[in-house]
């Protein structure tokens, strides 16, 4: 009988592991968007609205993804009390009472991007992130001209 120095079966369970991590991401990248509530974390659409009885886009965040609307803790100096901004159909002077003026119906998308995202986007002034919200109005109006 042979002794083993274990290279071997250390080897073969090392690679089971790598495949079978790798094939349960594969798997889980080919499920679809709607395969789990988390999926969409970051994005409130039509069909979700719809299924709420909240007539404005305000009370939709509020019951659906209150933690949007919560200002982030802030690690600088230069910032510290990040709020959340608004940004509605491209619009970047917008705030959270123009929420309010919004009837789910007129919704398109609302998405959340975090502060890191929002800056590279619209600039700086969103420590907190950014609600941007687009409307079927602004998809048959195109995107607004530069004056």
């Amino acid at each position: 009988m042979t002794k083993s120095n274990g290279l071997g079966s250390r080897a073969a369970v090392f690679a089971l592991a790598a495949f079978v991590t790798l094939g349960g991401a594969t798997a889980c990248a080919t499920t679809g968007e709607g395969s789990s509530p988390t999926s969409r974390r970051n994005q409130l659409t039509p069909e979700e609205l719809q299924e709420t009885s909240v007539d404005d886009v305000m009370e939709a965040i509020s019951l659906l993804r209150p933690q949007w609307l919560r200002s982030r803790p802030s690690r600088t100096p230069a910032n510290p009390n990040p709020v959340v901004g608004v940004v509605i159909d491209g619009r970047v002077q917008s705030t959270r009472e123009d929420l309010a003026q919004i009837p789910i119906g007129d919704v398109h998308l609302i998405e959340f991007m975090s502060a890191a995202d929002a800056t590279i986007r619209f600039g700086t002034g969103y420590g907190g992130g950014a609600i941007v919200v687009t409307t079927r109005g602004r998809l048959r109006r195109g995107p607004p001209t530069a004056p």
